[in-house]
Formats: structure tokens, sequence, C-alpha cells
């Protein structure tokens, strides 16, 4: 079994972005992203992809990743907890958590509330766990903040693990990802 975890910020997973001047959503390419996950379908093996996302994303406007995934015929799915909102998937931290601990919600900065995100990273780890039990190789994409507590869950059970994060300075100039 073989893990690859992908640290990012959640915008960087989105396949639209909203321009800044006039508020349109445009179209986003994969740029350097695209390229790290399409890397990891091809040169290591990855047979799936689980990635941190709103449940109805397909639906909605599909990742970068489930795209990748599509046209390489490799098996994505969701890894998400319940449906966040709309602020959740574009703040960190989400919104109502930024509310409750009265920190204004920033790109790199915010409360990691422990007990909700336990209760989260305990729900990616059976999840991931259940798709290793699958596939040789699989590519899990989640939050910056769940990287590490992820790779050493993994790490103890003996799994191989490539943690890869992949967020800032990527994450202040869209052109650049």
């Amino acid at each position: 079994m073989k893990l690859i975890i992908v640290g990012t910020d959640h915008r960087l997973q989105q396949s639209v972005f909203q321009d800044k001047g006039t508020k349109d959503w445009l179209p986003r390419e994969g740029g350097r992203y695209g390229r790290l996950i399409a890397y990891c379908i091809e040169q290591l093996g990855v047979k799936a992809v689980l990635e941190e996302t709103h449940p109805n994303q397909q639906q909605i406007a599909p990742t970068i990743a489930s795209a990748t995934a599509t046209k390489h015929g490799v098996v994505w799915q969701t890894l998400a907890l319940g449906a966040p909102g709309l602020a959740d998937a574009l703040l960190d931290p989400p919104l109502l958590e930024a509310f409750r601990s009265k920190v204004k919600p920033e790109v790199l900065a915010g409360v990691y509330v422990l007990e909700t995100q336990e209760t989260r990273e305990q729900f990616m780890y059976t999840t991931i766990i259940d798709a290793l039990r699958g596939h040789s190789c699989v590519l899990a994409i989640v939050g910056y903040v769940h990287l590490g507590v992820l790779a050493r869950m993994f790490e103890a059970e003996g799994v191989s693990v490539t943690a890869l994060l992949f967020t800032y300075p990527l994450v202040v100039d869209e052109t650049r990802s």
C-alpha cells in the first residue's frame, strides 16, 4: 500500500476562479497543480484519487483533480464529511468558525478547532484506509492543515506515505498556479 497526500489551499483545487475586477467566474487551467496530479497518476502509479471537496462537487464544477483522474481513467471520489457551505470552501478558516472565534478569515491564518478537525481527520483516515484496501496506490488531496496529521496517522500504521505541501506562494498569485 502506498499513499500520496497533497496538502493544498482548497482554491487551487477548483476549475474556476472569480475575476477580482469583473466578479465573473472564469475557467482555470490546472497549471502546476494540474501537472502535479497528472504526475502522481502517470509516474507514481496512483489508482484512486480522494479529494477533500464538497460532496456534490462533480455536479457543481468538477475540480482539476477529478477532471485529471477521469481523463486518465482513474477512480475519483470525494473525501468530505457533510456538505460545507460556499463560504467554507472559499475561506480559511471557514467563515462560521472565524465568526465564532472572532478571527478575521484570511488565506493563511485561522483557528484550528481541535474537536472539529479531529472528527474530520478521523473520517478522512477511515475513507482513505478503505480506498487503500482496493487500490495499491492512492492520492489523497486535503486542506494543508490536515497534511501532517494524516501523514503521521498512516505512518504509524506502517503505510508508505509521501506527503507533499502545495500551497503558498501559489495562492497569492492565481496566474502562478
